[in-house]
């Protein structure tokens, strides 16, 4: 009988570099994507390790040429519309600290109304290893949870504005993570934005907002909930949700 991979696993390829390998009930064909410097090869149940090679074999030109490039480091600035987010090192702190924020509100640099910064001790992550691919998923969770709050204090406010302004009253708001949306609105008319929103240019940003509120109307993505969406995009849905569906975003 043919050997079968059975489990999720975790390995180095010697081209791919990190691979994780998701079994899914669900899938019924084999799906690779980048979620940060690690591929995640997605595949069915009960799928033959001869398949699963061959699927790698096929496809790893493909899968290079689809690498994103590298934007979290120590040292680099992740911009965004009113805020900035950096990781630094600090030589002086404690040694019980792994890391420890820095938020410059009075006198931000870069024309920002905030900068978060991140102070990374270098005795627990050294500029040797900051560039593997655990390393990076550090970083960006470092950077999703900076983003939550910045999401907190900038976003939400223009949200509540917005939904004002069209006379909409959504039950209540939230910002919570989502790697696969960046607003949801439930039955009970409660808005829940994505931390990954203050990456956004503002029209795009109100484009997601404008959406959700549309769904207080319209639970559904009827030809009345576009037509409703439309409307509070001034006429530009179409323009921003492929805007929105091209953006590149700093965190995976």
């Amino acid at each position: 009988m043919e050997e079968k991979v059975v489990a999720s696993c975790r390995y180095q390829h010697p081209i791919l570099g990190t691979v994780k390998v998701k079994v899914h009930g669900a899938a019924r064909s084999i799906r690779a994507r980048w979620v940060g410097p690690v591929v995640q090869i997605t595949i069915p149940r009960n799928l033959p390790v001869s398949e699963y090679d061959n699927f790698i074999a096929s496809f790893q030109d493909r899968i290079i040429a689809a690498r994103p490039a590298e934007q979290l480091a120590i040292g680099s600035i992740v911009d965004a519309p009113e805020v900035d987010f950096s990781f630094e090192y600090s030589t002086d702190m404690p040694a019980r600290y792994n890391w420890a924020p820095t938020i410059v509100k009075d006198k931000p640099l870069r024309g920002k109304k905030c900068n978060y910064i991140v102070k990374i001790n270098p005795n627990f992550l050294s500029a040797d290893n900051a560039s593997q691919p655990r390393a990076i998923e550090w970083l960006n969770q470092l950077l999703l949870h900076f983003a939550y709050k910045a999401t907190e204090e900038y976003v939400l406010p223009r949200a509540r504005d917005l939904a004002e302004s069209l006379h909409q009253k959504p039950l209540g708001w939230a910002v919570k993570e989502s790697k696969t949306r960046l607003g949801c609105c439930d039955s009970r008319g409660i808005i829940t934005l994505s931390p990954r929103l203050i990456f956004l240019p503002y029209e795009l940003r109100d484009y997601i907002v404008w959406h959700e509120l549309a769904h207080l109307s319209e639970m559904n993505h009827s030809q009345a909930f576009h037509e409703i969406c439309n409307r509070y995009c001034g006429g530009r849905e179409a323009e921003y949700e492929a805007r929105v569906k091209t953006f590149r975003f700093p965190v995976f």
